[in-house]
């Protein structure tokens, strides 16, 4: 099943296409130590942030059975890396790739879901972010000590792809981080604009069941996404089944 591979191809492409980028393979074993959920980097403690309500941000999940797309465990930043950029305040774009196998048109949306979650799952000393999930934001603050013992884009993309390996359905992850610029990443955000679309018409159909596609405003969308139709579909008929006879 395929909803996002026509996105990865141009997001993949315009990557490569950043003369300041640079590339890692993520680092499994690595020992940041835990910070305990929930902790909060106030502004007097900040080292660094990223995507805060003033700047650009952007943060968006693509994953496809197309294993041929996805460099497993690879880590591209574009711009100044974390410890480059003390007591700054940058844009940020976070794009994660995930290589998948056995979703379709049952498991997707909740796979999905997954998927998307698990980034508050890092637990990272010196980090704290806050998502904004519908309008596909990430707002990341970075304490001064752990900035100055090397917290670097390197380290939390480890973290967020030893995360995604746990899952059983996951065989490959990649991470991208913009942090250049205003202008760079909201291109970023119109490459991976449709992304919002399909995610938000996953969400309709499963929370209000609702298939009357005439006044639907993702009927575009879903007419272009194979995969939208084929859930669309399965749930339409599980609806005719579980409705009373009389």
């Amino acid at each position: 099943m395929e909803l996002f591979e026509k996105i990865i191809t141009p997001v993949l492409s315009y990557t490569e296409e950043q003369p300041d980028r640079r590339c890692w393979s993520a680092d499994t074993d690595m020992q940041w130590p835990a910070g305990g959920y929930g902790r909060i980097v106030l502004k007097e403690d900040m080292g660094l942030e990223l995507g805060s309500p003033e700047k650009e941000s952007l943060s968006c999940l693509l994953w496809t059975e197309n294993l041929t797309l996805i460099t497993d465990s690879r880590i591209t930043l574009v711009g100044p890396d974390f410890s480059e950029s003390i007591g700054q305040s940058l844009p940020f774009g976070k794009v994660v790739l995930v290589g998948v196998t056995g979703f379709d048109e049952d498991n997707a949306y909740e796979r999905h879901k997954e998927l998307d979650f698990l980034r508050y799952d890092i637990d990272l000393t010196g980090f704290m972010m806050r998502a904004v999930s519908q309008y596909m934001k990430e707002w990341c603050r970075v304490n001064h000590e752990a900035v100055a013992n090397g917290f670097s884009a390197k380290v939390l993309g480890s973290s967020l792809i030893r995360l995604l390996r746990k899952k059983p359905y996951v065989v490959s992850a990649e991470v991208i981080f913009f942090t250049s610029s205003t202008e760079a990443v909201r291109r970023l955000r119109e490459i991976t604009a449709p992304t919002e679309k399909i995610v938000s018409a996953m969400d309709k159909m499963a929370a209000e069941m609702d298939f009357e596609c005439e006044s639907c405003d993702y009927q575009e969308v879903c007419e272009e996404a194979d995969g939208l139709r084929l859930m669309r579909d399965k749930l339409m008929a599980g609806k005719k089944e579980a409705a009373p006879y009389g």
